[in-house]
């Protein structure tokens, strides 16, 4: 099959996870292109997957803070956007010419795939759209309530609806529940593909005595204000190394006043989930795709939700029930500090429960989404 997959570009989390299942399409001989924007799109050109532009749809805010009714307000082309993207997205698809489409979190796609008639698959860790909480403007709460029923309505179209997630973790609307799996996290590597500790640091030569601690913001430009606050503390972290990734939207040359001489930056890597590995400790924005690399290494960490996004916040929260996180303010410096030197010296002790454990390492969600595609499709063409 020919396979085109669009992805929601805010960050690189959904990006990540839609590269981790091209791969394993592709190593059963599926044929794969890619549709996104923004920092997404600057993710998968990262790899050699044909890649299409679509228009931006971004949030606004600063200083590791996501401002709702600033937002809001810049959401008033919504429609013509959405119009645009859903005219751009039928030009793609009629140049591709794809058997069938999978979407990660970008809603326009699946009118389009049906309006072309073509099967189309949905992947969400988010079925609540929320972000009101943050907000007592009743007309934003209006507005969420307003995209939720039409999100909901608009997955009814398609096919199936894959969670990378396991079962229970998020809330499923009772209409789509006949048409939803909980496939299981969408992981580069299982947790048993993945080298040990030890022989990781032999890889990126790093030696075995050390304490290390690795920093993601992941592709978003919020996550800045997290390696300021680091750099500014970093002589007084109790670490050997700190390796900070600063992702595609941030400048890597752009920190100043840090310890130089446990202190590295750099911009990206192919491997973070083997730099988060090798590390003593993990400090990390709170997306669900970074929280689901984490439990599969079961790794203590160090997650900080940026402020006002709710599904962050969520995220966080669940990680905190797991025993696997620990968390704080992501613009207090002094708090953040003691976190970090506490948390690295109790980091031998933090492990998730393993019923849990072994709860998430029963699902490869690269395998059962492929299983689901391929029984799908040949069913289609059946009929």
């Amino acid at each position: 099959m020919k396979i085109l997959i669009t992805t929601c570009g805010v960050g690189i989390g959904h990006a990540s996870r839609d590269i981790a299942l091209a791969q394993y399409l592709e190593d059963n001989y599926h044929q794969i292109e890619f549709a996104s924007y923004s920092s997404g799109l600057k993710y998968l050109k990262k790899f050699k997957y044909k890649t299409y532009s679509l228009p931006p749809m971004n949030f606004e805010g600063k200083d590791g803070e996501i401002n709702i009714e600033e937002s809001i307000k810049q959401s008033k082309d919504i429609p013509f956007t959405f119009i645009k993207s859903m005219y751009k997205e039928s030009r793609i698809i009629k140049k591709s010419k794809p058997d069938i489409i999978i979407t990660d979190s970008h809603y326009s796609i699946p009118i389009t795939a049906k309006l072309l008639n073509i099967p189309c698959y949905v992947i969400t860790n988010d079925l609540r759209f929320g972000f009101s909480k943050s907000t007592e403007y009743k007309s934003i709460k209006y507005f969420e309530k307003s995209i939720r029923k039409f999100i909901i309505e608009i997955s009814k179209g398609c096919q199936r609806i894959f969670i990378p997630d396991i079962p229970g973790s998020i809330e499923i609307p009772e209409e789509l529940k006949n048409k939803t799996n909980h496939i299981g996290p969408l992981l580069h590597l299982q947790s048993n593909e993945l080298d040990t500790k030890e022989n990781l640091r032999l890889k990126y030569n790093q030696n075995l005595n050390e304490k290390v601690i690795v920093v993601t913001i992941g592709g978003s430009e919020f996550g800045r204000i997290l390696i300021e606050n680091i750099c500014q503390i970093s002589s007084q972290i109790n670490a050997d190394k700190i390796f900070i990734f600063t992702g595609l939207e941030v400048d890597s040359n752009s920190f100043k006043n840090f310890d130089e001489n446990k202190v590295i930056i750099r911009e990206f890597t192919h491997n973070m989930v083997e730099w988060m590995k090798l590390s003593d400790l993990t400090i990390t924005l709170a997306g669900h795709t970074t929280s689901m690399e984490l439990i599969s290494i079961n790794k203590a960490n160090i997650m900080i939700p940026i402020s006002n996004h709710v599904e962050q916040e969520r995220n966080t929260e669940r990680m905190l029930k797991y025993g696997l996180t620990r968390s704080t303010e992501i613009n207090n410096k002094e708090k953040l500090l003691q976190l970090i030197n506490d948390t690295l010296e109790q980091s031998d002790n933090i492990r998730i429960d393993d019923e849990i454990y072994n709860e998430f390492r029963r699902y490869d969600g690269r395998e059962n989404a492929l299983n689901i595609i391929q029984n799908n499709y040949y069913e289609i063409k059946q009929i």
